[in-house]
């Protein structure tokens, strides 16, 4: 069919066009103002110009997202299975550090691994860097054995911040973060600009992807941004990067400028939350310690920088009471602290007493609805009852004895404030889909009722949790009346001096019913009692 040229212009993406024209246009401009050293830096140091091992680390984890968690087929990500869970179930801690949470997880992650990671293969470069050595002439000089070296010791690390890390984390961060301690101790300028550069690639980034957004207010339900950051495994990660970082300088015999390296430092940890120090209180809340978190900082800056001044060429430095070894030796300490504080929680192991009773079943998940029960996966860790603290949870819980898997995977205040959820469970090969529905009535002068219903994709809603009764304050014709939840529904008891005259279920949508001596009117979410000359809203339904 011909269309009009108007209508050929509009189907144009016009405004990615102008973002894709405007990178091309800097980066002409660029080349042209610096000429050809812009790249003849790179071709020095990596085969191409290219950081190849980078590239390979970054495709294998982007295929773990696609194909292993399901992204690529479906719009529900399957995460809960690849979380590190416990050292009884290896799968999730060697998958957890390579598999994501969002679409923006993943984005993010390999945002800076390609950053980082191309400035961290700069610094080891493809070819020898000592004078003499030919690039062919053994397999430590061949450029492609020292390419394949780059995603080993990346996967290495991610196996490390994994099997280290506090809790069930899931991400590849703390090897970004590994990176990033590489790359500040060994180019601190070069860091700086790779930290600025990050921020304009997230910047283009968005712009293709949402080019010209309306945005408005809404009510959402949103966790602190730095309640969502693994601020333990980011630190393991970081000062793994930070002594690998340390250890090619003394090989090679270079020392970096300190006051580089410490602004370099304290502007990587204060941009990326390191200060971010935070214990959860139960119900969705959390405690934030950001006098403590400032000290870290200022603190963790002093020592890498002091720690780049250590010549020795030994793996772990000696102490000999100069400032260099002890700001080392303190790093040792900090390092073998975070990692040793991981090993009992990570040693927790459920059994099936531990799994709720009452729950839909996929295999060997069960999910289900619960409010103000002790959390099984932080009670199921090997630590004295008095360090496991007193922490309730309250909606949707995941459980698999398994896999050691107990969570709170939709929180009663993110289901109340939506209505609805999706929930999926899984493990390699293999997912299944459950819907959570809440129905409720908030009632006139007092607490909603409320019931939450769970279903397999394609089977029937059952319920699975069901409120406490609420009555409406005040009376009409000297009537009491309390909502309740029944079954798949609500109910209506209407009361006379502390006895129940009559109950019923509540109206259909724009229909009526007779309870007690009332008319009971429903009027799409707003429920009507009348009696004696006197109709009020006693209820609304919602969330």
């Amino acid at each position: 069919m011909f269309q009009s040229p108007a209508a050929l212009l509009a189907a144009v993406p016009v405004r990615p066009l102008v973002v894709v024209f405007a990178v091309l246009a800097t980066w002409v401009a660029v080349r042209r103002l610096v000429g050809p050293g812009l790249v003849a830096g790179l071709r020095g140091r990596l085969l191409l110009g290219v950081p190849w091992g980078t590239l390979l680390t970054i495709a294998g984890v982007l295929a773990v997202y696609l194909f292993v968690q399901g992204a690529y087929w479906h719009s529900e990500l399957l995460v809960t299975p690849f979380r590190t869970w416990s050292y009884y179930y290896p799968l999730g801690m060697l998958a957890g550090p390579f598999t994501h949470g969002s679409l923006g997880h993943v984005t993010g992650n390999l945002l800076g691994t390609l950053v980082y990671g191309t400035v961290v293969e700069y610094v080891w470069s493809h070819y020898p860097q000592r004078r003499g050595e030919s690039s062919f002439g053994s397999l430590r000089t061949n450029p492609f054995a020292r390419i394949l070296v780059v995603p080993v010791v990346m996967i290495a690390v991610g196996v490390f911040t994994g099997v280290f890390a506090l809790g069930p984390i899931v991400g590849f961060s703390g090897v970004v973060f590994a990176l990033a301690g590489f790359a500040l101790v060994t180019r601190p300028s070069l860091f700086l600009g790779a930290l600025l550069g990050s921020r304009i690639i997230d910047l283009v980034y968005t712009a293709l992807r949402s080019p010209e957004p309306t945005v408005g207010g809404s009510v959402q339900y949103v966790t602190p941004g730095w309640a969502n950051i693994a601020i333990q495994g980011h630190a393991i990660g970081l000062l793994a990067g930070v002594f690998l970082g340390t250890a090619l300088l003394r090989a090679r015999s270079e020392r970096p400028g300190p006051d580089r390296v410490f602004f370099a430092t304290l502007v990587f940890a204060v941009v990326q939350g390191l200060w971010a120090v935070y214990i959860p209180v139960g119900g969705g809340r959390f405690t934030l310690f950001r006098w403590l978190g400032t000290a870290l900082v200022l603190l963790l800056a002093v020592l890498v920088s002091a720690a780049t001044l250590y010549t020795d060429r030994r793996a772990f430095p000696a102490f000999d009471g100069g400032w260099p070894s002890v700001a080392g030796f303190a790093l040792v300490v900090a390092l073998a602290a975070l990692c040793l504080a991981s090993v009992p929680a990570n040693g927790a192991a459920l059994d099936t007493g531990d799994l709720p009773e009452d729950g839909v079943e996929v295999r060997d998940y069960v999910v289900t609805y619960q409010e103000d029960v002790r959390n099984a996966y932080v009670d199921s860790m090997p630590l004295p009852p008095t360090a496991r603290g007193n922490i309730t949870e309250s909606g949707v819980v995941v459980a698999s004895a398994d896999r050691e898997i107990w969570t709170v995977a939709v929180s009663r205040s993110r289901l109340d404030l939506q209505g609805d959820a999706t929930v999926v469970v899984g493990g390699v090969g293999w997912r299944e889909t459950v819907q959570v529905d809440r129905q409720s009535w908030s009632v006139a002068g007092n607490d909603s009722v409320y019931s939450v219903s769970l279903a397999r994709r394609g089977e029937r809603a059952r319920t699975v949790y069901t409120s406490e009764p609420s009555t409406i304050d005040g009376r009409i014709a000297g009537r009491n009346l309390t909502l309740r939840p029944d079954g798949g529904g609500f109910e209506i008891a209407v009361s006379r001096n502390g006895s129940t005259v009559d109950r019923g279920p509540v109206p259909e949508n724009i229909s009526s019913r007779d309870i007690g001596g009332l008319t009971f009117e429903r009027n799409r979410s707003r429920l009507y009692a009348a009696g004696n000359g006197t109709r009020v809203v006693v209820a609304r339904a919602g969330n």
